[in-house]
């Protein structure tokens, strides 16, 4: 009898430490994720903000983008304003943010370090949808994809749409999910990892 309850004492023991290191795992894959998101979120809206700049003697186009064009089908972003620099820390005419290979890369024509910088690893999906104003009374009557814009002077916001993806498996079940950014549908993965859409709505100051 001794044995038989020393046994089950060690069987529901052992059982409460893997579902506690489960649990400590998923929470700490959530709130790497949660880190990544606020992080790319916050670094494209300042570099959107800038775009421009400055307002009024800006000469030439302040974004330009391509549609679908990309890894997993996601879109790419240069921004350009007085002053630039990449993500390096050297001048720039332009900054190209694109995803290459999961991972959210910053790309400037600096030629001190010309080398594409990564942003964010484990991104799914990348997508920007633009806020047009077409009768030029400064709100935004329509939403275009980047290949849809036929005048950039005319954009007064921007969407971004990050999809990101865990490090590690994490989940009980597979991920069967369809994930949907701005109309583009990713998925389902089937795997174990957590993944969660970041979405933001960028007010562009010098436009």
């Amino acid at each position: 009898v001794s044995i038989a309850l020393g046994a089950t004492i060690l069987l529901a023991t052992t059982q409460l430490f893997v579902d506690g290191r489960e649990s400590f795992q998923v929470q700490q894959q959530w709130l790497s994720l949660h880190e990544q998101g606020r992080h790319a979120l916050q670094f494209l809206t300042t570099e959107l903000r800038r775009a421009g700049y400055p307002a009024g003697s800006f000469s030439g186009t302040a974004l330009s983008a391509t549609n679908n064009s990309g890894d997993n089908r996601s879109d790419s972003l240069t921004i350009r304003y007085q002053g630039a620099h990449d993500c390096a820390g050297s001048s720039a005419r332009s900054i190209l943010y694109a995803l290459v290979d999961h991972s959210l890369r910053c790309d400037g024509n600096g030629g001190a370090s010309p080398t594409p910088q990564t942003l964010s690893s484990q991104v799914g999906g990348l997508q920007f949808r633009f806020g047009a104003d077409l009768d030029g009374d400064r709100s935004v009557d329509r939403y275009l994809d980047g290949d849809q814009v036929a005048d950039w002077g005319q954009i007064r916001t921007v969407d971004i749409g990050l999809l990101l993806q865990s490090d590690q498996p994490a989940r009980q079940q597979e991920d069967s999910n369809r994930y949907e950014i701005f109309g583009v549908t990713h998925g389902p993965y089937n795997d174990y990892r957590l993944r969660k859409i970041y979405r933001t709505t960028v007010q562009l100051r010098n436009q």
